[in-house]
């Protein structure tokens, strides 16, 4: 796994992404893959989560997983999963799965998730979306995100520092952030259906955040646009770690569903508040 000292020394976390190695999937899922989305078989991803969390300490009962839908919806994980609200939106609507498999929690239709609660595992999957970790030492809380282009434009990671403002208690000037491992600016090429939205997300900087390669074509920065945006909802620019490593460019370690042409595997960002069990 990767792990994160620029986090874990200032507060009693544990921050980690995993990677490929260590699993016991096959083909393009080999071999740690944490997904049951992709035509894994459900018994090696079921074993896959139980191997990862136990490098963490933990139980899959501790953790918690966002149903992932490329959106900036934020849920605070404070009780059991039938107590798990979303931040502004009141509870979690009947439609929106809230359920355990395997062990592990798991909130439909979020992109973020929030918690104080220590020995909670909050749980990101991507395969070259940038996951997001914000930890507060002074509270102390902790955020997870998933930020693809599209949560991206439509501001996840600013929805997941105002999660934990308005649920949490947490200043944004008291955050720490990393903008974790993804598709970087040397391989994400888009077209005008994604600069398009970016412009009227960013209709200051859109220009510095994405570099022409050809007609219609650019390479996108998700790091340094989550970074702008982790800075204009109020965290310093000095707490703030966005470098990588490019998942395209690791795809022998890291899983890329660019480079691996849509049949990526799932790594997981894991972000746990030290102190307790779940």
């Amino acid at each position: 796994m990767l792990r994160f000292p620029f986090l874990e020394e200032r507060a009693s976390v544990l921050a980690g992404f995993m990677a490929r190695p260590g699993g016991v999937s096959s083909d393009g899922h080999a071999s740690l893959n944490w997904s049951y989305m992709v035509g894994d078989d459900p018994q090696a991803v079921a074993e896959n989560r139980r191997r990862a969390l136990a490098a963490f300490g933990l139980q899959p009962e501790q953790a918690v997983l966002a149903g992932l839908v490329h959106g900036a919806a934020v849920a605070v994980v404070d009780g059991p999963p039938a107590g798990w609200p979303f931040v502004g939106a009141g509870p979690v609507p009947s439609g929106v799965p809230v359920r355990r498999r395997e062990g592990c929690g798991f909130i439909g239709g979020v992109d973020g998730l929030a918690t104080a609660l220590p020995g909670v595992a909050l749980i990101i999957t991507a395969a070259d979306c940038a996951p997001l970790y914000l930890v507060d030492p002074q509270r102390p809380a902790i955020g997870a995100g998933h930020a693809g282009w599209r949560g991206t434009v439509q501001g996840v990671a600013g929805a997941l520092v105002q999660a934990m403002a308005e649920g949490l208690g947490s200043r944004p000037a008291d955050l720490w952030a990393v903008v974790g491992p993804a598709i970087g600016p040397c391989c994400y090429e888009v077209d005008r259906a994604v600069i398009e939205p970016l412009q009227a997300a960013f209709p200051q900087d859109w220009e510095a955040l994405a570099r022409p390669t050809g007609a219609g074509k650019w390479h996108l920065d998700l790091w340094e646009a989550n970074r702008r945006q982790l800075i204009a909802a109020g965290v310093p620019a000095a707490q703030i770690l966005a470098e990588g490593p490019c998942t395209a460019c690791e795809s022998e370690r890291l899983f890329s569903h660019r480079a691996q042409q849509g049949r990526a595997g799932r790594g997981a960002a894991v972000l746990v508040l030290q102190g307790g069990a779940a």
